[in-house]
């Protein structure tokens, strides 16, 4: 299914593959000349550009994949009623094929990281579990929504507008001290507290270089990674409990 998504997504356009590059970078460069050029945004952690590819290349593997996750049930139906396997399995590989989309642009970032910074951070050897709690998150939430959009329609237009609050409560295009400064202590708390703002920051301390000594003095460096990674776990297996409570309904909910 994760090959059928991809060969669907890549075969027909003239530029194939390297979609998966110009994408995601196209929409970077549009943040960049917007909040760098013309709102003089300055971020004293790493360069601009590269903070912001460390926020907008991970979201959009995060929004495509709830997207194209929320639906996938409904969209392979037919599938479903001819075939005798778990749900989860759909919803797990449109989030397997974003993610294998999101490999390209990683790649980019790193090593964009390593030639604008001279070097990579010691933390790159935990990219993996950055990676790995990023996944399980996805996934997680992923079965939920497309388990829940069977019966309750309405889930894809509350999740568009979510997605885009959620990714304006993030620091994605701005430092995370504007929002210390800006917010009472306990308000800043609850900020921090966001699985979502710890994993942003997680990816940040594992791929540029610098950006931990600088975002500890912002920030509890502990709770920034242990609260995704607690997270990962909970979202996963509640997912799984999702799922396990309607499995025997799910066919009922998709023949209306």
């Amino acid at each position: 299914m994760i090959l059928k998504d991809l060969k669907i997504r890549y075969s027909r356009p003239f530029l194939g593959f390297l979609w998966a590059f110009l994408s995601p970078l196209f929409i970077v460069a549009v943040f960049y000349v917007i909040f760098s050029l013309f709102l003089k945004v300055k971020i004293e952690e790493a360069p601009y550009l590269l903070y912001l590819m460390t926020a907008v290349l991970p979201w959009r593997f995060f929004q495509d994949s709830l997207a194209a996750s929320t639906s996938s049930l409904m969209d392979n139906r037919n599938l479903i009623r001819e075939s005798n396997f778990p749900h989860y399995l759909i919803p797990i590989s449109v989030t397997l094929s974003n993610f294998v989309n999101f490999m390209p642009s990683l790649a980019i970032l790193i090593i964009a990281a390593l030639f604008i910074l001279k070097g990579l951070p010691a933390f790159i050897i935990f990219l993996p579990l950055v990676l790995l709690i990023h996944l399980l998150i996805t996934i997680g939430i992923s079965i939920i929504l497309s388990v829940l959009y069977t019966r309750w329609r309405d889930i894809k237009y509350i999740l568009d507008v979510l997605l885009l609050v959620l990714f304006y409560l993030i620091p994605g295009f701005y430092p995370l001290r504007l929002a210390k400064d800006s917010l009472p202590p306990y308000l800043f708390d609850a900020y921090i507290s966001n699985p979502l703002v710890g994993l942003l920051g997680s990816y940040r301390i594992v791929l540029l270089n610098g950006f931990y000594s600088k975002m500890k003095i912002e920030a509890n460096i502990l709770g920034v990674i242990f609260i995704p990674l607690c997270f990962s776990v909970i979202i996963f297996l509640l997912g799984l409990y999702v799922y396990q409570k309607n499995r025997y309904r799910i066919n009922d909910y998709l023949a209306y």
